[in-house]
């Protein structure tokens, strides 16, 4: 059961990993971190549901004598030693012949694994394996102990007295040591000092082993020395039961589990954080408050140069001041607003937009997918600042002037009509009385004087309102001008909002990974089991103490090559 968690745990993580890197969010290393957290098991090799054997593997650098060792342990020639295999080349597993390996990973190399049989009932709860060189200048051979590694329970690390400092098979030691139980045997020991075994006493000390459990054999076949080489086939004997394999292996997912979550915690935060977005949205706001001030100076020109010129061309376009129906077609200005956004200007948003990906950078926000929004922005910029200037120079020509300037406008169009209109009328009237009156009384008669006043008055009533009327014209020049200044600032603001949405959206894509990936972790909070030391003390003595301190300071091993995990179930 516990196993199967890990998987649908693993192929979930790695879903969602996937998930993001193809929308940008993750970069091949990213997932890769979560791919090679380790989900395979020993259980794996054996049928579900049936007691398992206890697999334990020799692991060794060239010549320390691990085949020679299991051939003592057979009591047969079960792997090839000496002249006839200098290194080893292929995996040999003794196993009793009434257990069955159901599930050999699909990826081993079936000509490079043998598999010897026997009937002996003191190692029937074993499978025993015999690696092949760790150091070995065959890469093939190391990457086939890597992938066996994650199918061990119990590795028993043979060394010589003259390699037990070996680098290569140290370091793999250290990066994979919290994940199985070690016996350290010291081969060949007719040949080593005291002073060996305490320097590799502490060696591992310094890799978390507080009280590791060393032996030293013999390996010469013929007038051995006493050694501890019963006490090492008692020792794994000993763990062979249903107890202390349960126990391993519930430590062992619990430790895959954690390197897991971890994993996949370490990955989510590299989508960026709520905080980021914030502090990015933000930097956006000055870089384009210094941008468009730039634009907008750097544009005044062009748009006093397109006001005049559009004034001179057209001046009929200046609508008569009475209400337009909204249904009346507007006539087109007559300049071509496109020549407003230039090179220059084009440059200085692509400028304000390679920023904004320089900032995401330095806010660990990942600029892959604001580099795929952002071309939307540069493409649209020019039509979005055209279009605005067309409707703003528009709306500009409809109402030109200000509100008063405009009433006093109509007004002095009015007067002009109807005042020369009732000076008249009074004139006329006066020169119906007056005829009428001469007719009574000749004296009455209109003279020289009243025929000047007469056109004085009729004059000035048309000339004044004329006058002012022509004085207060709004200026198709100004009324341009304050059209494409509005155009351009709404053009700019337009640029703004578009970006903001961008942003906007990415910031929610991050949400909904972010939650996803924390659903993922609430889901298997609480299947990871305690991987504490056990009770048994022997087994205590095996295991590592303090993986992930060992972890960090030895780093991934040189030369190791990354496989993705088969998951089964």
């Amino acid at each position: 059961m516990a196993t199967d968690q890990l998987h649908q745990f693993y192929r979930q993580a790695n879903a969602w990993a996937q998930e993001a890197r193809q929308s940008g969010w993750l970069s091949e290393a990213d997932v890769e971190n979560i791919e090679s957290a380790e989900a395979r098991t020993p259980a794996e090799l054996f049928e579900s549901g049936t007691q398992r054997p206890l697999v334990v593997a020799f692991f060794g650098g060239t010549g320390v004598g691990k085949s020679s060792l299991l051939n003592r342990l057979a009591g047969q020639a079960v792997a090839r030693t000496g002249v006839e295999r200098p290194t080893s080349r292929e995996v040999t597993i003794y196993v009793h012949k009434s257990v069955q390996i159901q599930n050999l990973p699909e990826e081993f190399p079936v000509d490079k694994v043998k598999i010897a049989l026997h009937q002996e009932d003191n190692n029937h709860d074993i499978l025993w394996i015999d690696m092949p060189d760790i150091d070995s200048v065959d890469t093939r051979n190391r990457e086939l102990v890597l992938e066996w590694l994650p199918h061990i329970d119990v590795l028993i690390y043979v060394v010589s007295p003259e390699r037990y400092r070996d680098d290569r098979g140290w370091r793999l030691l250290l990066e994979h040591g919290h994940r199985h139980a070690w016996l350290f045997v010291i081969n060949q020991w007719d040949r080593g000092r005291e002073s060996q075994r305490e320097d590799f006493t502490r060696l591992l000390n310094e890799a978390g082993f507080k009280h590791p459990i060393i032996l030293c054999t013999d390996s010469r076949e013929k007038e051995r020395a006493p050694d501890d080489f019963e006490k090492l086939a008692q020792t794994i004997r000993s763990l062979a039961n249903a107890h202390t394999i349960k126990q391993l292996e519930t430590r062992g997912i619990s430790l895959r589990m954690q390197e897991l979550r971890k994993a996949l915690q370490q990955t989510a935060e590299k989508i960026g954080t709520d905080e980021s977005f914030t502090t990015l949205e933000q930097r956006w706001q000055e870089i384009w408050q210094a941008t468009s001030m730039e634009l907008e100076q750097g544009l005044a020109w062009k748009i006093e140069s397109m006001a005049e010129t559009f004034a001179a061309r057209d001046s009929s376009l200046l609508p008569r001041l009475k209400k337009t129906e909204p249904e009346q077609p507007q006539k087109k200005p007559a300049v071509d607003t496109g020549q407003m956004w230039d090179n220059w200007a084009q440059t200085r948003l692509d400028d304000a937009l390679d920023n904004l990906i320089v900032e995401a950078d330095s806010q660990t926000v990942p600029t892959a997918p604001l580099r795929a929004g952002l071309p939307e922005i540069r493409d649209n910029a020019r039509g979005w600042i055209e279009n605005h200037l067309q409707t703003s120079l528009r709306s500009a020509l409809l109402k030109p002037g200000t509100a008063l300037q405009r009433f006093i406008y109509r007004s002095t169009g009015l007067l002009a009509t109807l005042l020369p209109l009732a000076a008249l009328s009074w004139v006329g009237y006066r020169v119906f009385v007056g005829y009428y009156q001469s007719a009574l009384a000749p004296e009455q008669y209109l003279g020289i004087n009243f025929t000047t006043h007469s056109l004085l008055l009729v004059l000035t009533a048309w000339l004044i309102p004329w006058l002012a009327h022509r004085k207060l014209k709004p200026s198709l020049q100004k009324a341009a001008l304050r059209g494409l200044q509005t155009g351009l600032t709404s053009g700019l603001s337009e640029i703004d909002t578009q970006t903001r949405k961008i942003i906007e959206k990415l910031h929610q894509q991050q949400q909904q990974l972010r939650q996803n990936s924390e659903q993922i972790l609430q889901k298997y909070a609480g299947t990871e089991e305690s991987s504490q030391l056990p009770d048994n003390e022997t087994l205590a003595r095996m295991l590592v103490t303090e993986p992930d301190q060992n972890r960090a300071k030895t780093g991934t091993p040189e030369g190791k090559t990354h496989r993705p995990n088969r998951v089964t179930g």
